[in-house]
């Protein structure tokens, strides 16, 4: 998926952006949730969210993904990814969990909404949305096709709130991907008499997985995580703070 920089080559609206990142939410989710052993991807990018002539999202590139028993809650292992994209966290500790997966995609989620790459030259994406988030001037990084498209700003400035949540220095403070996807289906316009863009449906990844047997579970939320009633309250709060 090339969504910034000089080999971008097709304009994407907002809501084929939101259909992107609800897709690539929807695959992590079902590689957290729904397998067992569990799969952190490890390196969700751009460039790993490939697009079908129906622009319909699917995750590749599983070289150095990580299964982890349902014993443990995390994965000891070397820091490999993608520099812009790693959690700062993980880094830190080497302490790998589907959180790591949340914070790249948090990232992802930036570049649909403004278009830029997390890293270009000296300048670092998620540090110029913390510091404009600060002084209350974020969408003034909202990529120009996106305000073209998007009949409700509000929306976007929604997404960028939980590109923000999904990013939070303390892997407990981030969301689940399950709860990330709830909340970016919600972000769809509500149905009308013109067709609209219906919600992707999840890819089956287990047939890209060489990592071990991974078999389809119920879905299952680590325990850390707060329920996802008690999360859209906390969500549902913070947006109405409009703080971006």
């Amino acid at each position: 998926m090339h969504i910034s920089g000089p080999s971008k080559k097709v304009k994407l609206d907002w809501e084929t952006r939101l259909k992107i990142a609800i897709g690539a939410a929807q695959g992590l989710a079902y590689l957290h949730h729904d397998c067992n052993p569990r799969i952190i991807h490890r390196d969700v990018k751009s460039s790993n969210i490939l697009l079908d002539e129906n622009f319909e999202a699917h995750l590749s590139d599983f070289g150095i993904a990580k299964c982890i028993s349902p014993a443990k809650t995390h994965a000891s292992t070397y820091v490999l990814g993608t520099i812009g994209y790693i959690d700062p966290e993980y880094a830190r500790t080497s302490r790998l969990t589907e959180k790591s997966d949340v914070y790249s995609f948090g990232i992802v989620l930036l570049e649909l909404l403004t278009g830029r790459k997390p890293v270009d030259n000296e300048s670092n994406l998620h540090q110029l949305i913390l510091s404009k988030a600060d002084d209350n001037t974020v969408m003034e990084a909202v990529d120009a096709e996106v305000s073209i498209t998007c009949m409700d700003m509000g929306l976007v400035k929604k997404a960028f709130q939980l590109a923000l949540l999904c990013t939070k220095r303390h892997p407990s403070d981030r969301p689940s991907m399950h709860q990330v996807a709830l909340v970016l289906v919600t972000l769809l316009p509500a149905p009308s008499s013109k067709p609209s863009m219906a919600a992707p449906k999840p890819t089956d990844y287990t047939q890209y997985l060489a990592a071990g047997p991974v078999v389809k579970a119920n879905a299952k939320h680590d325990s850390s995580s707060l329920s996802d009633g008690q999360w859209f309250v906390r969500f549902g709060e913070v947006i109405s703070k409009s703080s971006l």
